[in-house]
């Protein structure tokens, strides 16, 4: 079963920085510089918190929120794009 994440984060380095928001991008969606939406099982947020491990050093720091789903119905967004759709598209592999 997949749910919802809100995960954030505060990296002291540029090169870790640059690493640790390429790795959420193969993972979600870009919400702010440094705020991503990911729709994902726990078994992937469980592969995605070891790809940040060997990232992120002890002076980062690494917010996960897991948000039920009147969190999620309650979301106001002002524009379309930022829509949390209850059952996001999956991807295709061609």
């Amino acid at each position: 079963m997949k749910h919802w994440f809100l995960i954030s984060y505060d990296v002291r380095d540029e090169k870790r920085l640059r690493k640790c928001a390429q790795t959420l991008e193969g993972y979600g969606q870009r919400i702010q510089f440094s705020i991503f939406r990911c729709y994902l099982s726990e078994r992937t947020l469980q592969r995605l918190r070891w790809e940040l491990s060997t990232i992120l050093h002890l002076e980062d720091d690494l917010l996960v929120v897991r948000l039920c789903n009147s969190c999620v119905a309650s979301i106001r967004a002002n524009n379309e794009k930022t829509q949390w759709p209850d059952d996001p598209p999956g991807c295709i592999v061609i």
